[in-house]
């Protein structure tokens, strides 16, 4: 999306989203005492929400003011998924006697305020403190040895998560000593020359193959030319629209989709079987799930990102809509499985609801 339809679009529904859930909050019984309070801090929420999103076309915001103005979207969307459904639950309680509506609202408003504190305090955890390590045993036909795949996607190494990060990801992925450490996208949301030493630590990671990675979408946000070299000088192998042979399977990677739409590093799904073994099962690598619109051939397992598997419910809904496959092991038909993985970081918004931060453990068996 343009950002000049992207800006006032999203700058017009957050807008309605504050006054919707303001609206509500000042008539709660237990907040209504503080509404010159509650229109400050909605004020102040909606300034920081415009700074973030006028700033995705001029010029990034300082780091601290990137961070606020990011959890306030975060904060104000699910303030919104909140209320809703207890705002719904208000109409049926017009019947209620007098007295008896008193009450059911005021247990209503209670409901509003705890809700929305569990929504944010596990939002928080989950995405700051629960990484969790996902095992998954897939049958591959012609198989002749097992392969063990330690597999991250969409760290999003930037302005909240660093070179620390990284480092722990790295020393949790040495202890499962994977055949192959294979990165889906999005691995960055800086330019090269903004990295830093952020990325130092994978030089540390320990495999038999090595590791290999294909480009996200972010990338391209951040002068995907100079991050190639930077990846390639920390010893990743970046399948470019190519594929290789490791450990008996063909695995194959291309550029992301967002390519179409950039015009450059495109992506090829045909000619990245160039060469292919036929005798051995193949492995895709594509950031997006709805890559697989493009294939033109069966592949044996396609592992992708993007998703973060909706990050926070109910996003996951319109992920679902945008992407079809959200998150998990699928069978695309008798001779093609996927793979979506929910990624080890995240973007936007500093929580995680009805999803987890994840370091794929892929063993795959012969069938």
């Amino acid at each position: 999306m343009s950002p000049y339809i992207f800006i006032p679009l999203s700058t017009l529904i957050f807008l309605g989203i504050n006054l919707y859930t303001y609206k509500r909050l000042k008539q709660n019984l237990i907040l209504v005492k503080f509404k010159w309070s509650l229109r400050v801090v909605f004020g102040l929420i909606f300034l920081f929400e415009v700074a973030y999103f006028i700033s995705i076309k001029s010029s990034p915001l300082p780091s601290l003011i990137y961070q606020i103005s990011i959890i306030c979207i975060g904060v104000s969307f699910m303030l919104f998924c909140t209320i809703l459904p207890f705002h719904i639950a208000l109409l049926f309680i017009s019947k209620l006697s007098k007295n008896s509506q008193k009450i059911a609202k005021f247990i209503i408003d209670i409901c509003v305020i705890f809700g929305f504190f569990m929504y944010i305090i596990v939002g928080a955890y989950n995405a700051n403190f629960n990484t969790i390590i996902t095992t998954k045993e897939i049958k591959i036909k012609n198989l002749k040895t097992p392969l063990n795949l330690a597999i991250i996607t969409d760290v999003h190494i930037g302005q909240f998560y660093q070179k620390d990060f990284m480092a722990s990801l790295v020393d949790r992925i040495n202890l499962l000593r994977p055949d192959a450490l294979l990165i889906v996208g999005d691995l960055v949301d800086l330019k090269s020359d903004e990295l830093k030493d952020f990325l130092e630590p994978l030089k540390g990671a320990q495999s038999k193959f090595g590791t290999f990675m294909v480009v996200g979408n972010h990338e391209y946000y951040h002068g995907l030319s100079g991050l190639l070299d930077k990846f390639k000088e920390l010893g990743i192998k970046v399948l470019e629209n190519e594929n290789l042979n490791i450990g008996g399977v063909n695995l194959a990677g291309v550029y992301d989709i967002t390519g179409f739409k950039m015009g450059e590093f495109v992506p090829d799904f045909v000619n990245v079987f160039n060469g292919i073994n036929p005798n051995l099962p193949t492995i895709l690598l594509t950031h997006q799930p709805r890559s697989l619109k493009y294939l033109k051939r069966d592949v044996d397992l396609v592992i992708c990102g993007h998703t973060h598997g909706g990050q926070i419910f109910p996003f996951s809904f319109l992920v679902w809509l945008n992407q079809k496959y959200v998150y998990g092991l699928y069978n695309i038909n008798n001779n093609m499985q996927l793979y979506v993985s929910s990624g080890a970081g995240l973007w936007g918004p500093p929580f995680r609801v009805g999803s987890n931060s994840e370091i794929v453990y892929l063993k795959l068996l012969g069938d």
